[in-house]
């Protein structure tokens, strides 16, 4: 799914790339997460949703864009890191 087969040290290679950028996205989504709950007013993307889309609309699609699909996304690299 996310390899690219290039001989053993191929697979190696990319599997680690894999696993490093899961858990980095997964850190992410945390890190994005905590700080709309402290400190909301500072992330400049989610006030210009606020401005554009209403609040709640804005605050539902920072949490979809920057929370959740980071964590999938690095959730199914993990996988695909463990799977072999």
């Amino acid at each position: 799914m996310f390899t690219i087969k290039l001989g053993y040290h191929g697979e190696v290679m990319m599997s680690e790339i894999n696993f490093i950028i899961g858990v980095l996205a997964i850190i992410y989504g945390i890190y994005s997460y905590i700080q709309r709950k402290v400190a909301p007013e500072k992330i400049e993307k989610l006030q210009a949703l606020i401005e554009r889309n209403g609040e709640k609309m804005a605050n539902s699609i920072h949490m979809f864009g920057y929370t959740i699909l980071p964590i999938v996304a690095g959730l199914l690299l993990l996988f695909s890191h463990f799977r072999g």
